[in-house]
């Protein structure tokens, strides 16, 4: 880093984990169009990868103002110094001991203290990861005079767990007059550090809730250890090191939570997580997504043929990994192709990102024979598609407030979703003028192929149906989600805490 960029004050720094730009996605564009809605800030940002084995290869035609993004690799091994084991002191030692210790009981106020032992530079990272002192805590909280679980395991759980919160604390980060997470998790413990060292102000936005999404990750994880005897048995408890990562994962949101100046959220149900995860109710603003109208009205044609229709053609716009869900979608267009002769489906979205899923998907395809039915495109222009289609469907476990069903509806293309997220306040409206314009498409159970395959099958027979769910969905959206309204509400927000003093 040149002395120039060390000294230069942007006026946003984003702390983005796994997303934009290096990953396609609904959260990604979000970030995208913020960025290009406000040509007269300048961003920057601190880009958080699992490893640099994977390729960080941009996504999106990055914009003039999006400058200097840096990366940090969560999962690289630290590089050993062993002549400085044994370094670090008692004194030391024991802050981490409090810390910890105060951690478990929600406490943070040691935040400031451990932040200073980490950026003091008087110990390399492998000292406090792999020294001898380091060693004798992590035993001592491991509890071995009394805890039944595999020492091994708890050893790897716990150099996985906190590796990551070891390389975020001693970043040299980019000045900036506000900085700003988009999530929580280790992207938000930047936030914390950001706040800590500069003083500035943090903002924290929350499309899907990090510690829920994780804690669906963690129940299903194959690679989080659990007894082999709990594997045999179908039950709702978890094992005691998934137990331990969410743990970790909640204490880093009550953390960010804590320490952000402002919390934005994309709908109410969202905020009521929030505020169940430790989130202060009075910090809290809902701010509902947004579209750049001019890029999907009119793609369809405003005189098309909804009565004589015969064949038809449904997308799925998403990642192909479990938390969408594609496999309860592809056994709803089983039923549905049993029902419609002529049926063309595209799912569209990124198949690299889990490619054994991918590959349970394509296998699952075969199985269930509808291989003439199914395309996957793998990352498209979604604009390409919508003109040709008659329906999209969401099957996901986990949403927020997905851009795809605004996009779709702003076409005049109603929406199959699942109950998740704010799905349906996007398809029955949220207030009562919202309500008024009637449905733009149909809420389903969760994980419920029958469920999904039916409200398919009654609104691509429904023309009627299908006409007013596609004037619904197009009024809704140019009256309540408008991009602009977002960008403007933002750049106030940047602007009043970019203009503040340091806070304590």
């Amino acid at each position: 880093m040149s002395r120039k960029d060390k000294d230069r004050v942007y006026d946003v720094c984003l702390l983005l984990e796994g997303t934009y730009p290096f990953v396609a996605g609904g959260v990604s564009t979000w970030i995208h169009n913020l960025i290009k809605g406000m040509p007269e800030l300048t961003f920057t940002a601190v880009c958080i990868l699992a490893s640099s084995k994977e390729k960080a290869k941009y996504r999106y035609e990055i914009p003039d103002n999006f400058v200097d993004p840096r990366i940090v690799y969560l999962h690289d091994p630290l590089e050993i110094k062993r002549s400085f084991f044994n370094r670090i002191s008692a004194a030391d030692i024991d802050r981490l001991r409090k810390f910890h210790y105060r951690m478990d009981r929600s406490d943070l106020k040691m935040m400031h203290e451990i932040v200073d032992l980490f950026r003091e530079g008087k110990y390399p990272l492998s000292e406090l990861f792999h020294g001898k002192r380091a060693w004798d805590m992590m035993v001592e909280r491991y509890k071995p005079d009394t805890n039944k679980e595999s020492f091994l395991d708890y050893f790897w759980t716990f150099r996985f767990t906190h590796l990551p919160i070891f390389k975020m604390l001693p970043l040299d980060l980019p000045k900036a007059r506000v900085y700003h997470t988009i999530s929580t998790g280790y992207a938000g413990l930047l936030g914390v550090v950001a706040r800590v060292m500069t003083g500035r102000p943090l903002l924290l936005t929350e499309h899907g809730i990090y510690v829920k999404e994780r804690k669906i990750e963690i129940s299903q994880a194959e690679w989080v250890y659990r007894k082999e005897e709990s594997r045999l048995r179908v039950e709702s408890k978890l094992g005691a090191f998934q137990t331990f990562w969410i743990r970790m994962f909640e204490q880093l949101g009550r953390m960010c939570y804590d320490y952000s100046s402002a919390i934005y959220t994309l709908y109410e149900g969202n905020r009521q997580l929030e505020i169940q995860e430790g989130a202060d109710p009075e910090k809290i603003t809902i701010i509902p997504n947004g579209i750049n109208l001019d890029n999907f009205l009119g793609l369809r044609s405003a005189d098309h043929d909804y009565m004589g229709q015969t064949e038809f053609a449904i997308g799925f716009v998403g990642r192909v990994v479990p938390i969408k869900d594609v496999k309860t979608f592809l056994r709803a267009i089983k039923i549905v192709s049993s029902k419609l002769d002529k049926l063309k489906v595209y799912i569209m979205g990124p198949t690299e990102e889990d490619e054994e899923y991918y590959e349970e998907c394509v296998n699952l395809v075969k199985l269930l024979h509808i291989e003439h039915v199914i395309e996957f495109t793998g990352k498209v222009r979604v604009t390409d598609y919508l003109p040709n289609l008659d329906l999209i469907v969401l099957t996901s476990i986990s949403e927020a407030q997905p851009l795809v069903i605004m996009e779709a509806n702003c076409a005049g293309v109603p929406a199959v979703a699942s109950d998740v997220g704010s799905c349906r306040e996007l398809l029955e409206g949220r207030t009562v003028a919202d309500q008024a314009l009637g449905p733009s498409g149909i809420v389903t159970k969760v994980a419920d192929p029958t469920d999904t395959g039916e409200a398919i099958l009654k609104i691509l027979t429904s023309p009627i149906l299908r006409q007013r769910m596609s004037r619904a969905g197009i009024e809704r959206v140019k009256t309540f989600y408008k991009e602009s309204d977002l960008n403007e509400r933002y750049l106030k927000i940047y602007k009043d805490y970019g203009a503040m003093d340091n806070l304590e």
